[in-house]
């Protein structure tokens, strides 16, 4: 069973706003699955609390202003365990207990004495133990385990500017980013001497150099302690200077990840390039940029190629399922146009998605019928359209909405011989935006009040208007066909 680490603090009090203060520290070991009693056995005989004159009161704040939740049963117990297991950080979910004299609960009063609480940004430990574990088995034979420690800091933020021996991390990968943090700070590399799951060792690239670092895992845990740390450089210069390998693409991964969450930003190696120099110092290439992106964008959104193999196994319960039949959804009920569009994939995976998509009854955008072809050519329209006819088949008044892609026009005519095609105001705006730069500021207003008027007497005034500005953008349109 998993083990999670609960950081205590006792001999403390309350305040007024319900902030605990003036306590010490210690720290329990829990199983993940025991009941409440064994939880309450094991603080209890942790602290010293005598369970025949005394009882325990176990409390724990979800945020820094609320009011603390009490554990007094088994699934109070097992709320806090799932807490714990989403943020195992240890100033995450702090225990708060309260001793309390059993007679003086008898009378109905509460008097607030020796309180546990984790703090919630620094973590120190309280005990002569040095390091070590011991186990303390309960009345349900349940193994709990309760170790104290003595002045260690719990690091677990990547941005800590000192390094010293003695130091407690939260895991092996914390410590390692804090380590390429701070070589590059120092303007040194380093090299591993030894990396696995219990120690890490690193020694300056020098071969020479007496600068050296030692860490390994608390008593098993995943906690690492800094064993060893020699800080002193007898390198010469160049080689401290030496191009920075240290900035990895998995700590500028680190540093760039908040600027990737959003889809729709565009972030490009060049800017990553230029961040890093100005957060870190530190030049890196246009490869070990595009890295570091490609390495994010995995962990935040998933691999593409993990999303495809999910497809056949999509295909073949849609088929299992509905066989030979196609998914109608309620285009009966829409208006009769049809958006037909495509975009051009650029990441791993190439080619073009291509979508059809409508209007409801309440003017918001419906997605028909979608897929990915290798690009935008006369045979993958055909199979588009002849796909889309099977689905939907025909329907009165009906009209398909496109750009000016030739492929579209033409095979739109073929697959739908009494079906009008429009070309979209947005593409044809583009057009005159990209062709007629000097004019676009001046027509933007005209043209897409002209494409909205149903009235030829004030489109024909509109369209003068554009022959005043640019006669040019007049004879395009007149090209593209006004009726379109």
């Amino acid at each position: 069973m998993a083990n999670l680490i609960v950081l205590l603090r006792h001999s403390g009090k309350w305040n007024d706003e319900c902030n605990y203060v003036d306590f010490s520290i210690e720290g329990i070991l829990i199983k993940e699955y025991v009941s409440f009693n064994d939880l309450v056995a094991s603080i209890s005989n942790q602290l010293g609390i005598d369970l025949s004159s005394k009882s325990i009161k176990i409390q724990y704040k979800v945020e820094r202003n609320c009011t603390p939740m009490e554990i007094h049963n088994d699934m109070g117990y097992r709320v806090y365990v799932e807490l714990k297991k989403e943020n195992r950080e240890f100033g995450m979910y702090p225990l708060c207990i309260t001793t309390i004299e059993k007679e003086l609960v008898s009378e109905g009063s509460l008097n607030q004495g020796n309180i546990v609480q984790i703090d919630e940004a620094v973590q120190r430990y309280d005990s002569d133990t040095d390091d070590t574990l011991a186990l303390d088995f309960v009345n349900s034979g349940e193994a709990i385990g309760v170790f104290k420690l003595d002045k260690d800091l719990i690091i677990s933020k990547t941005n800590q500017r000192e390094v010293m021996a003695g130091q407690m991390y939260n895991d092996k990968a914390t410590l390692k980013e804090v380590m390429e943090n701070y070589s590059i700070s120092q303007r040194f590399q380093f090299r591993v001497d030894r990396s696995n799951a219990v120690s890490y060792a690193l020694l300056c690239i020098s071969e020479y150099c007496e600068w050296r670092f030692k860490a390994s895992s608390f008593n098993k845990l995943e906690l690492f302690k800094v064993r060893e740390f020699i800080d002193n450089h007898t390198c010469p210069l160049k080689d401290k200077v030496y191009e920075q390998r240290q900035a990895s693409s998995s700590l500028i991964g680190g540093m760039i990840r908040p600027k990737l969450t959003n889809h729709k930003r565009k972030y490009t190696p060049k800017d990553i390039i230029d961040d890093v120099k100005s957060d870190l110092g530190v030049d890196v290439s246009d490869m070990l940029a595009w890295r570091a992106k490609e390495k994010e964008m995995n962990f935040l959104r998933g691999k593409p190629a993990d999303s495809y193999k999910k497809l056949p196994g999509y295909l073949y319960t849609m088929d299992m399922t509905y066989p030979g039949s196609h998914i109608r959804m309620g285009f009966d009920h829409c208006r009769p146009i049809v958006v037909v569009d495509g975009s051009h994939l650029k990441s791993y995976y190439t080619g073009t998605f291509v979508s059809a998509s409508t209007l409801d009854g309440a003017g918001h955008i419906l997605p028909l019928a979608y897929c990915v072809i290798d690009s935008e050519n006369d045979v993958a329209w055909t199979w588009f359209f002849e796909q889309f006819k099977i689905a939907y088949g025909d329907r009165e008044n009906k009209c398909i909405v496109s750009d000016r892609n030739e492929s579209i026009i033409k095979f739109v005519s073929r697959v739908y011989p009494n079906v009008p095609h429009f070309s979209c105001i947005w593409h044809l705006w583009n057009n005159v935006y990209k062709k007629f730069k000097k004019s676009h500021a001046k027509l933007s207003e005209i043209y897409f009040s002209m494409a909205k008027t149903y009235i030829q007497a004030e489109f024909d005034s509109l369209m003068e208007k554009v022959e005043n500005v640019d006669i040019r953008v007049k004879e395009y349109l007149e090209l593209a066909g006004y009726k379109k």
